[in-house]
């Protein structure tokens, strides 16, 4: 068990190419450490072990995708599925600082370059793991994070956004926004970038 513990502490730190953080971030610095961002529903939420370390516990997590904004999705199929291995279990030797998936779940994910071991997790841990849910008053889906956007939009870079964004941006602290909105921030922000 302690071999198993160990092992853990050690992919953690090594299952993305960033130090593990779970503290806000702004959303332009979101986009520039994901290497893929995709929005979905959860399907399937499986345990399971590493296939070259079998004392490791993974999190297999696959979506079925609705939009992809970032990232050259080799683990989509013609189906429009995606899928990504986290590490930790979903119930047992699970890593904390890690969001948790729950099937039937729409999210939008920020996940961090897939490491050698074939592994990544949401940009900064909560901040990268976005809900998606329809307001039940208006109707509108809108997102938020596990810090409910507090900071997301601070330093937007004022090329890249339109004017009504900017409006959005410059009222902002903290609260759910608009999906369209925000999905297209995210497609302005990944523009600039190319």
């Amino acid at each position: 068990m302690r071999h198993a513990a160990f092992a853990l502490a050690l992919l953690s730190a090594l299952a993305s190419g960033a130090p593990a953080q779970n503290a806000p971030m702004t959303l332009a610095e979101l986009v520039q450490s994901a290497g893929a961002i995709v929005a979905g529903r959860i399907v399937e939420v499986r345990e399971e072990r590493h296939p070259q370390y079998p004392s490791l516990i993974l999190t297999r997590v696959t979506l079925a995708v609705e939009r992809t904004f970032k990232g050259e999705n080799k683990q989509r199929a013609s189906s429009g599925r995606f899928t990504f291995f986290q590490i930790g279990g979903s119930r047992r030797l699970r890593s904390f600082h890690l969001p948790r998936y729950h099937e039937g779940e729409d999210v939008v994910l920020f996940l961090y370059p897939e490491s050698a071991y074939g592994l990544t997790s949401p940009v900064g841990g909560a901040a990268g793991k976005f809900r998606l849910f329809v307001d039940p008053q208006t109707k509108r889906r809108l997102v938020a994070n596990g810090f409910e956007n507090l900071e997301l939009l601070s330093d937007l870079p004022r090329t890249s956004i339109i004017v009504a964004e900017r409006a959005l941006a410059a009222r902002h602290e903290r609260g759910p926004i608009e999906y369209d909105t925000f999905a297209a921030l995210i497609t302005s922000l990944v523009n600039a970038r190319h």
